[in-house]
């Protein structure tokens, strides 16, 4: 539980206690009061956000991958960055990894796509992968 969810729960329970034991227009009040207060237990106050970004394409400002448990991206999104967290997947590290190695090598930044659930890591103006090449047939010599 983060310290938003937190503070608000003690919030409401204080706020119940006083409730209780005042009049039926205090207990309305307080209501009132914990539903307007609600979505601030859902503000990030330092940890990643609870929800996915929308898709499209971000910039990607700094990265942690906790091998098996989580991939933390802070993204520079509108109106301001914020920090979010995927689940981790041995591609999508192995893809901010690489883009991370290939940026640092060409002075460049790293970004980030994303379509569906997973997100996908490259160097910026480089394609997401690279195109595999074909193989040309065997030349046939008698």
């Amino acid at each position: 539980m983060n310290a938003a969810i937190t503070l608000w729960l003690a919030f409401v329970t204080a706020a119940g206690v006083i409730a209780w034991f005042g009049n039926r227009r205090q207990a309305i009040a307080f209501a009132l009061v914990a539903a307007v207060v609600a979505p601030a237990a859902f503000i990030t106050l330092g940890y990643a956000a609870p929800w996915q970004p929308t898709a499209g394409q971000y910039k990607v400002l700094g990265a942690r991958i906790d091998v098996d448990k989580a991939i933390y991206v802070l993204l520079d999104a509108d109106p301001e960055p914020r920090f979010y967290k995927f689940p981790y997947s041995k591609e999508a590290a192995g893809e901010l990894q690489n883009a991370q190695d290939s940026a640092d090598a060409h002075g460049s930044s790293v970004m980030m796509r994303l379509g569906g659930s997973a997100p996908g890591f490259a160097e910026e103006g480089q394609p997401d992968h690279e195109p595999q090449k074909q193989t040309e047939p065997q030349a046939i010599i008698n």
